[in-house]
């Protein structure tokens, strides 16, 4: 029994909660190509054949995710406008106004960073009645995920739907980056969308801990000290993994456990530098074990349908 109570706690599962199906959501939103007069108009005709709240929120997700490219040249080059007010008052209104425009450039281009994604979002969800905010803090990624201080701002959305917070990331949703922000690269990532908040936080902390949505909040110290889990990604959806590596039974090696709804043929482990590492697999109720003798600094596992075809990364840990 002790052994079984220490396994539960070692391991983090998604909540046991009905998923929606959202096929005709994403179908309409994708295939979408009807002429609109602006944002608002576009909000309300992809939102038009959608009664539930969740599915008006998808909806526009998707749309956005698959209309909106990341601009490189701006996340190297910001925009800047300097502001000047008599109040309080007036500056945050003039701020909005600009933020309104930088918006409106954005979603004319069809491409913009963060800060532009959550805005858009935001606005059609004001459109048609969705309550949604921008959410600012900052993330990490698989290019930085361990780092003592975080420095790399971003900005999310959280929207109510029937009732409840639900946090969502439109940016990440898209694609990806280089490392060295260069490159973007469209691949829709759609587990972004309305994310259990205990796996939203390992990759994003917001300025305000309310938009954690946690019961007990994680501190800023404590960030960047969890594991780092690509749940957006659609291939092997998982529903369960180890919240660190931990010693095996004989305790000569470590070992990682996975739950999937649908689980990858073939894994690869490298270290921080893409070296790669033995281990060895086995199923062990319902979840795919690895284990592995070496101890570097931190480790990757990669999933895919071949090691001879592309793999998609899965997890990093930083073992101590």
């Amino acid at each position: 029994m002790k052994t079984n109570i220490l396994l539960f706690a070692l391991l983090l599962c998604a909540p046991a909660i009905a998923q929606t199906d959202y096929g005709r959501a994403d179908a309409f939103a994708t295939n979408f190509n009807e002429p609109y007069a602006d944002m608002a108009d576009l909000a309300q005709k992809l939102t038009a054949p959608f009664q539930s709240e969740e599915e008006r929120a998808r909806v526009l997700f998707i749309w956005i995710a698959q209309n909106i490219s990341y601009d490189c040249k701006k996340f190297h080059n910001p925009t800047r406008h300097s502001v000047s007010a008599q109040s309080k008052e007036e500056l945050l209104r003039k701020r909005q106004e600009v933020e309104a425009k930088e918006m409106a450039k954005s979603f004319k281009a069809k491409k913009g960073v963060c800060a532009d994604y959550s805005q858009i979002f935001k606005a059609m969800c004001d459109a048609v009645g969705l309550e949604a905010v921008v959410v600012t803090g900052d993330a990490r990624d698989f290019h930085r995920p361990y780092r003592n201080n975080q420095n790399n701002s971003h900005a999310w959305n959280a929207v109510k739907i029937d009732g409840q917070w639900r946090l969502m990331d439109a940016t990440w949703a898209a694609g990806y980056v280089n490392p060295e922000v260069t490159k973007f690269t469209r691949k829709l990532f759609p587990g972004f969308f309305m994310t259990d908040p205990a796996w939203f936080v390992q990759s994003h902390f917001p300025d305000d801990e309310q938009w954690q949505l946690l019961e007990t909040p994680i501190n800023k110290k404590t960030f960047p000290d969890q594991p780092l889990i690509n749940f957006g990604q659609e291939d092997y959806p998982l529903l369960g993994f180890s919240i660190a590596p931990q010693k095996t039974a004989n305790g000569k090696g470590y070992e990682l456990r996975f739950q999937f709804a649908n689980t990858p043929k073939a894994f690869m482990v490298t270290t921080f530098n893409s070296k790669q590492i033995g281990f060895e697999t086995r199923e062990e109720d319902g979840w795919v074990v690895l284990s592995f003798t070496q101890k570097p600094r931190e480790i990757t596992v990669f999933a895919g349908e071949s090691p001879r075809q592309h793999m998609s990364w899965l997890a990093r840990y930083e073992l101590k």
